[in-house]
């Protein structure tokens, strides 16, 4: 966890009112803003020993800019720890970090800040869909045996599950011998889920189809676009599937196509916020994952650990493959 100590004489120190969501959420953009200095000026004398200066502000500042832009709220509240301060938390939703950061603002009873810190998200998103049954009829979108990486309700299991849009995710890799990739590992090519098949989940029209984004080097994500090549399809249900991380050139559907379950819709990538080429999928309840909220979604019809499963959802760890995929090997 990033952290630091911000303290300065009193003197310096502004006179506050005390500690208050707003004041929390203005230096929180202080420090995405770079404005160290601001932060500074707010800080509380506590801790003057450990930091001499606004030089330990900006460095932790860069940090937390490395997460990228926020790109929402996901939640943000006040706090009293066991010091008796108050902490502002924010969890948010960032640009270059796809499982959202939080940052905690401490403050004393004066208003000014004495400590910060700031970490990856490590809690799942709030959600009022736990109990949801996906009504668009869903199948896999994948062909072939994958494994789940991530998938499931609890943060353990989805690391996605920190951010709402995601809260129900999947990603899935293709193993074979115990590892994802043959030689070395550098290559896109060196990967055996690199450009396979993904396809429809269900029946629906295409409302997002993108495919200009190059694909990484193994290991090399670049920062500041999160999906990477990804198709929204609309279901006419109120519910989107969102299907990311696709190959450059790959997505064979543009927007206004309707599309049945099974298509072709493009090939395994490693473009966006991705590692190494998988397929990212998650349903959603509108067409902006900016806007969107996370709905579980049931498949239909698939293998999970060599067990016929007529509907349910993948978890971590779990091997699957698309039933009639299966019943032709």
């Amino acid at each position: 966890m990033l952290t630091v100590a911000l303290t300065v004489l009193l003197a310096q120190a502004p006179v506050s009112s005390g500690p208050s969501l707003s004041k929390g959420r203005s230096v929180v953009k202080w420090l995405m803003n770079g404005d160290a200095a601001q932060v500074w000026r707010a800080a509380s004398p506590q801790l003057s020993q450990r930091f001499g200066g606004a030089d330990a502000v900006a460095k932790f500042s860069g940090q937390v800019r490395s997460f990228g832009a926020e790109t929402r709220l996901i939640t943000e509240g006040l706090s009293t720890n066991k010091d008796g301060l108050t902490v502002y938390r924010r969890v948010m939703a960032v640009a270059n970090y796809a499982r959202g950061m939080q940052v905690d603002v401490t403050m004393d009873d004066a208003g000014r800040v004495a400590f910060l810190g700031a970490d990856a998200a490590n809690q799942a998103a709030p959600t009022t869909t736990g109990a949801y049954r996906s009504l668009a009829p869903l199948r896999l979108p994948t062909e072939g045996a994958w494994y789940v990486l991530w998938a499931g309700r609890t943060f353990d299991d989805n690391k996605h599950a920190s951010v709402s849009d995601m809260r129900y995710a999947l990603d899935l890799l293709v193993f074979q011998k115990g590892n994802t990739f043959s030689g070395a590992g550098t290559r896109n090519e060196d990967y055996f889920a690199w450009k396979q098949p993904v396809v429809a989940p269900g029946h629906g029209t295409v409302v997002v189809a993108e495919d200009g984004v190059p694909d990484n080097q193994p290991n090399k994500p670049v920062p500041g676009n999160l999906y990477g090549n990804y198709v929204v399809i609309d279901h006419g249900t109120g519910e989107f599937s969102l299907i990311a991380h696709l190959n450059q050139g790959s997505v064979k559907v543009k927007v206004g196509d309707v599309v049945s379950a099974g298509q072709l819709v493009g090939r395994t990538g490693n473009s966006g916020m991705s590692t190494e080429p998988h397929v990212h999928y998650h349903l959603m309840d509108h067409a902006d994952w900016h806007k969107a909220q996370g709905l579980p979604a049931q498949f239909s019809n698939f293998v999970r650990n060599g067990q016929q499963v007529e509907r349910g959802e993948p978890r971590r760890g779990d091997s699957i493959a698309n039933a009639a995929m299966e019943a032709r090997r």
